[in-house]
């Protein structure tokens, strides 16, 4: 039996005991978490390897397996499910000319099929895709994808191939966008500057700044890129893949703010950093978006009978990163076993919210539970007297509910040794698929007040994890803070967290109130400061762009650390007692 330790605001703790870890209010009469309390998470042990390929969504699913559930994934496609080309607008939304495309079922990266392309011999053009179009676009996007040059592959004329990014309206007569028409950016390979077939990576761009009449191609060295206009520009080695061997392509596009060179195209391969492109003028409107990706094959001519092939094809709003091999995973030693997280919940915009992801290949039982006349035990004023729970799958649908735990599940939920205190709180036990997830916390009648919701991991050692945990709660001064917390148990190392704060950006999700300036603090289990942030870029921008989840407001704030055993406590303030709604997240970085 383990004893935790509940915080009283302004005064020494005192003690309760259960029978298995539960939430840690951790706090000290002097320590430097002041007026607050902590909660406790646990979040698996892992260490991150010296590149970005290992702290991506692909991280979190081994073999790509569950990927689709992620609620940052858009779309997933191994093309295992297919026999025919015909049947690929079940995913996706079209396709040109199919008569030179096949499911291939000799050449795949991963699994046994994959989307063959074709340019057959001819003297003409030709060319084919399949396209994702988007309705609305978006502002910032992500698309993997695994491709792979057959062996004597050579274009020697115009061979557009490779991720394409467009919004608007194209006319394709080589007209020079005004920012409010049309873009385009493809990431390619072509062999232009007799640098050998396929041709080094480079970026195909019509973009307002465009200098040729038929698109700019822009490299990872600078050359043709207008760089005076980019003082952020960095030169990166040009890179040429190897036929007949398969690479893993990721482009991030992030559109500019009207008005701003802030936007920015960067691309990976194979988990590296290769090219990166910032200080773009992309649009001049708002209303220009992100409305289309597609994946395709083009030549002016053909002297040879030249195939490409693609696989393993996501696409999503954050970074993506490689597969993670799927037969190197067993289930993680340690992995997140509690989310906890406390709050003042109020009706609307303002109830209770916390989501979580299961990441794995088996299904996880959990108990949650919604407390809140038990936090007047540890001098928690204006606690929540009537909490209600909903769970919510991916789709929005109800998946359970409760009101009173001994309405349902009693016998279930009082066996686990972790029956809420008091009988008008709220739990709720459930196996769940791998995928994401979402809790509701409100009260019954309608009233507001402090609050807590948890998540019990009760099956451990099956082949699935808890991953990344968010809360999203209104913010108030004085002890009104938004707080998280989690355990790490690592026999050896460190575990790679990130930790955001965000506010401001909630405004184009419809919260009307958001927190406009956030302030982020990350605490040890003394209560002592291990660093703070107030806006993410004054410190570890590189890092944190890095992983592709960088904030979307400069405003925001964020952490990336490496963490050793023990218990750490995350909170979120208004700066200058600023209130408003904010989202708390911890990723677990695998």
């Amino acid at each position: 039996m383990k004893q935790l330790h509940f915080a009283l605001p302004n005064r020494c703790s005192r003690r309760l005991s259960y029978t298995r870890p539960l939430v840690r209010f951790a706090g000290r009469c002097k320590g430097s978490l002041s007026r607050w309390a902590a909660v406790t998470l646990l979040i698996p042990s892992a260490t991150l390897a010296a590149t970005t390929a290992n702290i991506g969504i692909a991280a979190r699913y081994p073999g790509d397996k569950g990927i689709a559930s992620d609620p940052a994934v858009i779309l997933a496609d191994n093309f295992e499910s297919y026999t025919d080309v015909s049947q690929l607008t079940r995913i996706w939304s079209k396709t040109f000319w199919p008569r030179y495309m096949r499911i291939a079922t000799t050449n795949a990266y991963a699994g046994t099929k994959s989307i063959e392309m074709t340019l057959p011999v001819s003297t003409r053009e030709v060319g084919q895709s399949i396209n994702k179009l988007f309705s609305p676009g978006f502002d910032t996007l992500y698309c993997r994808a695994y491709m792979r040059w057959d062996p004597g592959y050579n274009v020697n004329t115009s061979n557009h191939n490779g991720i394409y990014m467009g919004g608007g309206n194209n006319p394709q007569n080589g007209q020079k966008p005004n920012g409010s028409n049309f873009f385009v950016l493809l990431v390619q390979n072509n062999d232009l500057k007799n640098e050998g077939p396929p041709g080094w990576l480079h970026e195909y761009a019509y973009t307002p700044d465009q200098q040729q009449q038929w698109g700019d191609h822009w490299y990872p060295n600078g050359m043709g890129f207008p760089v005076a206009k980019h003082p952020d520009f960095r030169p990166l080695p040009n890179f040429l893949p190897v036929r007949g061997r398969w690479y893993c392509y990721e482009q991030m596009v992030r559109l500019n703010t009207p008005g701003k060179r802030d936007g920015e195209v960067k691309v990976w391969v194979n988990g590296n950093l290769t090219a990166d492109w910032p200080d773009l003028e992309i649009r001049t409107v708002n209303t220009l978006k992100i409305d289309q990706v597609y994946l395709g094959l083009h030549a002016l001519h053909s002297e040879r009978v030249n195939k490409k092939w693609y696989d393993n094809v996501d696409i999503a709003k954050q970074y993506i990163g490689p597969m993670r091999s799927a037969s190197a995973i067993t289930a993680p030693a340690t992995q997140f076993q509690n989310f906890s997280s406390r709050l003042h919940i109020e009706t609307g915009d303002k109830v209770g919210i916390e989501g979580f992801v299961i990441a794995g290949s088996e299904p996880k039982k959990l108990l949650i539970r919604g407390l809140g006349p038990t936090l007047a035990q540890a001098g928690i004023t204006e606690v929540m007297q009537n909490p209600t729970l909903e769970l919510h799958d991916d789709t929005g649908s109800l998946v359970a509910m409760n009101h009173g735990w001994k309405n349902t599940q009693q016998a279930a939920i009082a066996a686990t040794g972790l029956a809420p205190p008091n009988d008008s709180e709220s739990a709720i036990i459930a196996t769940l698929d791998p995928g994401s997830y979402t809790i509701v916390q409100a009260d019954a009648g309608g009233g507001t007040g402090e609050g807590l919701l948890e998540i019990y991991d009760l099956d451990p050692d099956t082949d699935s994890s808890l991953v990344n945990m968010s809360t999203r709660g209104l913010v108030r001064p004085g002890n009104g803070a938004l707080i998280a917390g989690w355990s790490i148990e690592i026999g050896s190392g460190s575990n790679n967290v990130l930790i955001r704060a965000i506010g401001p950006s909630l405004s184009q999700a419809g919260i009307n109130a958001p927190l406009t300036d956030p302030v982020l603090t990350l605490y040890d289990s003394n209560g002592n400061v291990i660093t703070t942030n107030d806006n993410w870029k004054d410190s570890q921008q590189a890092v944190i762009e890095n992983t592709g989840l960088g904030p979307p407001d400069d405003r925001e704030a964020a952490i990336y650390t490496a963490l050793g055993s023990g218990i750490y406590t995350a909170i979120v303030t208004g700066k200058s007692g600023n209130t408003g709604v904010a989202l708390l997240e911890v990723y677990s970085t695998q």
